[in-house]
């Protein structure tokens, strides 16, 4: 990761680049890819104090510290539902041969009108297991659950995120694979980590994400690391 701004820095879920690259020290994977909807594609809004990064590039730029010659993809689209991510994304990762991927979907799906958890699961299923059966380590995320945009009401969004949380958590246990629960996290609560529409993640949500799923790749590998998150 490239060096972080003193606000940065201060965030206390922020990670800095030197706390990263311990934790991904052992880290074996040389081929990273991301499918995904607009959380996974970019940072959304700027944010001062923090650089206008996606949360995937951070995490690859963390990857880096181990295996410096690390291919990275990003194949993620703003506004595609879980089965348009599949239909669009899936095959191209596959070809990619990742040795990790990291999948962040759902999303659109619970902004829609109306939301059908069990096929958004199925759809996530269907990305899910054919990168495992493929040898590839699979990282989960569930967004940020604190969605106030939409045509649904704040209280039904928020019912719903969690509800993907839920169900992501289940597709990760059977799959074996790696949950990160941004919904869970103690930032979700903070406002100052979306846009002005209270939905999209801004710069800082992005930074958060990041250091979120690479304190989770550590314990994957683990790694905890200090208390301090520099």
């Amino acid at each position: 990761m490239d060096a972080i701004s003193a606000d940065e820095r201060r965030d206390p879920y922020s990670i800095a680049p030197g706390m990263a690259a311990e934790l991904l020290a052992q880290a074996p994977w040389r081929r990273f890819v991301v499918l995904g909807d607009g959380f996974a594609e970019g940072p959304g809004e700027p944010c001062e104090g923090y650089a206008d990064a996606p949360w995937a590039h951070c995490v690859a730029a963390a990857l880096r510290s181990a295996h410096p010659d690390l291919a990275y993809l990003n194949l993620a689209q703003r506004d595609p539902i879980a089965a348009e991510v599949r239909a669009r994304q899936l095959g191209k990762a596959l070809t990619f041969q990742p040795d990790l991927a990291a999948v962040a979907a759902g999303g659109s799906d619970v902004l829609r009108d109306s939301f059908d958890a069990d096929a958004t699961e199925a759809e996530l299923a269907r990305i899910i297991a054919p990168l495992r059966d493929a040898g590839v380590d699979v990282v989960v995320l569930a967004p940020f659950g604190r969605g106030s945009t939409g045509t649904a009401p704040k209280d039904v969004l928020r019912r719903r995120l969690r509800l993907l949380a839920e169900r992501t958590y289940d597709l990760a246990l059977r799959n074996g694979a790696i949950h990160v629960d941004l919904s869970a996290h103690p930032a979700d609560a903070d406002p100052g980590i979306f846009g002005a529409d209270g939905w999209r993640v801004n710069a800082r949500g992005h930074a958060i994400a990041a250091a979120a799923t690479i304190r989770r790749l550590g314990v994957h590998l683990g790694v905890h690391g200090p208390t301090s998150r520099h």
